[in-house]
């Protein structure tokens, strides 16, 4: 039963995963068309899918999220990045971290 509910569980989450990435790409062909029109669109789809050009089509989902449906910023990179929002914290606090611990000019060998 247990281990019935893992495979249910993951199942699902794969699932969103893929239905996740075919939104993204549905989403970027909408903004090529708009733009470009549909045999651009087509001809983009081909390229986009046959190269695997995965940062494209976040670039270009997030562009049409923000400039044609007018969602906000973050909203959209919620949407086209979402490891990006986890990713972020850790990248400020450890920047920071380096600001106010800074490593010594010189070697370790000589500071004592």
């Amino acid at each position: 039963m247990r281990n019935g509910l893992r495979n249910l569980i993951a199942l699902i989450c794969v699932t969103a995963l893929g239905a996740l990435r075919v939104a993204r790409f549905v989403i970027a062909l909408d903004g090529i068309g708009h733009e470009f029109g549909t045999p651009w669109a087509v001809i983009a789809a081909v390229a986009l899918l046959a190269l695997r050009l995965d940062l494209a089509i976040r670039v270009l989902a997030f562009l049409t999220l923000v400039a044609l449906w007018r969602w906000p910023w973050i909203g959209a990179l919620a949407l086209t990045a979402p490891r990006l929002l986890l990713v972020l914290p850790g990248l400020v606090a450890t920047t920071l971290a380096q600001l106010r611990h800074p490593q010594p000019r010189w070697p370790r060998e000589l500071s004592g």
